[in-house]
């Protein structure tokens, strides 16, 4: 069978029309810029980022949990992983928090404010998580060392 020559004229211009739309390049940058945008909205601007407030909601129901477990499991086996929880909670549970705060104040000291602190904020951030991890692997544990601040000192 053979397409008769109304069906092909039918049919040449609309895929005249839409082929420069699928090969035109800038379609592409569009999408990788605005997927670039929405990773280091992830990053720095937390509180502007529908997955990164709903990470926030579910860190601090995770908090909920983890931090009396963790105090109350004392030392054992368990200690360990709950402690690394902890060491990332946290951090991260402080650097959602402390957006929000950079995005309602930051104006208040200076309009250009904004992003050198939230740059800060992500350096924090990271030391904390660094400092977090060395103590859970290299020293006593968090939870350990949190109760260490209430066991009274030993005579010597």
């Amino acid at each position: 069978l053979r397409p008769s020559q109304s069906t092909m004229s039918m049919l040449r211009p609309m895929t005249m029309r839409t082929m420069p739309t699928l090969l035109h390049a800038r379609g592409f940058r569009a999408g990788a810029q605005r997927q670039a945008d929405e990773s280091a909205n992830i990053i720095f601007k937390t509180d502007h980022n529908t997955k990164a407030l709903s990470l926030y909601h579910k860190v601090n129901i995770a908090l909920l949990g983890v931090a009396p477990l963790a105090m109350a499991v004392g030392p054992s086996m368990l200690s360990m992983p709950l402690d690394l929880a902890l060491g990332v909670a946290l951090p991260l549970h402080a650097h959602f928090g402390l957006n929000s705060v950079i995005s309602d104040y930051a104006h208040k000291i200076h309009k250009l404010a904004d992003p050198p602190l939230r740059v800060a904020l992500v350096a924090f951030t990271g030391v904390t998580l660094l400092g977090m991890l060395k103590l859970n692997l290299a020293g006593p544990g968090l939870t350990e060392s949190v109760k260490a601040l209430w066991r009274p000192k030993k005579a010597d």
